[in-house]
């Protein structure tokens, strides 16, 4: 759906952890099922290295450009999978989310709403690290992104992705348009 956003309307495309050098070797350590355990806080911390370098090499530059972003994850899974679904403090991982990005957080949200059944059924492949963690993991990490989207709905939208892939962009493109008043790019 980023990828499908982006290209309608324009945007740099991205995705985290990765959209740098740094932050795709970061993305190879967080996500190898081979690396075994992290500690909470490393990989808290992991995340938000990755995210620092993103925001410098991809994201600041575009911004100044005059371009539009769309990130595939950034400070709202950062607080869903290590704040609710790890356990660490939100009021923590909040500000270390603000120390990592200086403050920049995204202009909109987009939750893709999906049941963790339904998610995993549409996996493809070998899970990651992070896909394979227990269920209870993914049970707060989903409860985490509505609770969030539930208490800050001026900057996020929810969509229901059960649904196919162009209903789901339908929607998306909808709500960035209605947002943010981002329309697609006519293409010649």
């Amino acid at each position: 759906q980023a990828a499908l956003l982006a290209n309608a309307i324009g945007a740099e495309q991205t995705r985290e952890p990765g959209g740098s050098d740094l932050g795709e070797r970061v993305r190879g350590i967080l996500l190898d099922p081979a690396t075994g355990e992290i500690d909470d806080r490393a990989e808290l911390f992991l995340m938000l290295a990755a995210r620092s370098q993103h925001l410098a090499e991809r994201i600041r530059p575009a911004l100044a450009a005059g371009r539009h972003v769309v990130v595939d994850r950034f400070s709202g899974s950062t607080l869903a999978y290590q704040g609710y679904g790890r356990g660490l403090p939100l009021d923590d991982v909040r500000r270390a989310c603000d120390l990592a990005t200086a403050g920049c957080w995204p202009d909109l949200t987009l939750l893709l709403d999906l049941p963790a059944a339904l998610g995993a059924a549409r996996r493809s492949g070998v899970p990651d690290r992070i896909e394979g963690a227990d269920g209870g993991f993914h049970e707060r990490v989903t409860g985490g992104f509505r609770e969030l989207a539930t208490a800050e709905p001026a900057s996020w939208v929810v969509i229901g992705a059960s649904r196919g892939v162009d209903e789901v962009a339908r929607d998306v493109l909808a709500a960035v348009g209605e947002r943010l008043g981002i329309r697609p790019v006519v293409r010649e």
